[in-house]
């Protein structure tokens, strides 16, 4: 009897021994992943959503440096787009009489005067198609930069919102706030990350040099405008974007419901909705 207890005690012993021993494991183990934890928050904190966003944009910029310089260029409609600005250089102002070699003109007056000066930036005749993908590279790099900007503002107001929820209960532990906090960050980030990844955009943009490089940019430039409250200027943008390419008109209906709930009264909706109506008009006149 007394051997049974003393072999018990024994082995009670060494299981207590093994789980001291594991727990002090356990606690060297997870000295790396703490510091890792409190590295990620702080780098969650809005002092850094500009440098991330700068840092994304330089990986664009050589990104599309590489792109250009590695895959070859395929030409779809920028050889039609040149030879329809070359019409309206020589004086033609009928648009049934404007044509390229996928057919008539379907575009607004504003891809006109855009691709003019794009043609002026690829060698004078658009022959310089080189030339041309960097100017679209640039533009690609200002459209990235502007959604971003955006991505942004809707991250640092859910912060915002965050916060303003804290303060009004009691925080039972702290950290697991901090760690909420820096879980909302880095999944907007992350999405912020995939905006740079796709290979659609990039081959719109810098491979074929479509009209829907410089609409979109419009576009997410009158977004901006319109999250700062700057409605007028945000329209007359939006209409520039419009008139380069018209499926940006799908954005309207959107539009004209902000429209009517921003506006004080129906008054300033008509004005910001007649500033739209009149940049089509006046780049339409000619």
């Amino acid at each position: 009897g007394e051997g049974e207890g003393a072999g018990e005690g024994e082995g009670a012993a060494a299981a207590a021994a093994a789980a001291s021993s594991s727990s002090d494991d356990a606690k060297h183990a997870f000295i790396i992943p703490t510091k890792v934890r409190n590295l990620s928050l702080h780098l969650s904190t809005a002092q850094y959503d500009i440098p991330y966003a700068v840092l994304l944009l330089l990986f664009e910029s050589l990104l599309c440096v590489q792109i250009i310089n590695r895959i070859p260029y395929t030409e779809i409609d920028w050889e039609a787009y040149m030879e329809e600005v070359e019409d309206y250089l020589s004086g033609e102002r009928n648009y049934v009489n404007i044509h390229g070699g996928t057919g008539p003109l379907v575009y607004p007056a504003g891809f006109l005067y855009a691709y003019q000066l794009l043609r002026y930036w690829a060698g004078g005749d658009g022959s310089d198609v080189k030339r041309a993908q960097f100017v679209f590279a640039v533009l690609y790099v200002l459209n990235v930069a502007v959604v971003l900007t955006l991505y942004t503002l809707v991250l640092r107001q859910k912060r915002r919102s965050r916060s303003l929820d804290e303060t009004k209960g009691e925080v039972e532990v702290e950290v697991e706030i901090e760690i909420a906090a820096a879980h909302t960050s880095w999944s907007w980030r992350v999405a912020m990350g995939l905006c740079c990844l796709s290979k659609r955009i990039h081959s719109i943009f810098v491979l074929r040099l479509f009209n829907d490089a410089p609409a979109m940019l419009l576009l997410y430039l009158s977004t901006l405008l319109f999250a700062r409250s700057m409605w007028r200027t945000g329209c007359f943008v939006f209409s520039l974007g419009v008139s380069i390419k018209m499926n940006v008109l799908l954005f309207a209906p959107g539009l004209l419901i902000l429209l009517l709930q921003s506006q004080p009264n129906l008054t300033g909706t008509l004005i910001c909705l007649s500033i739209c109506a009149s940049v089509q008009l006046i780049l339409g006149a000619p």
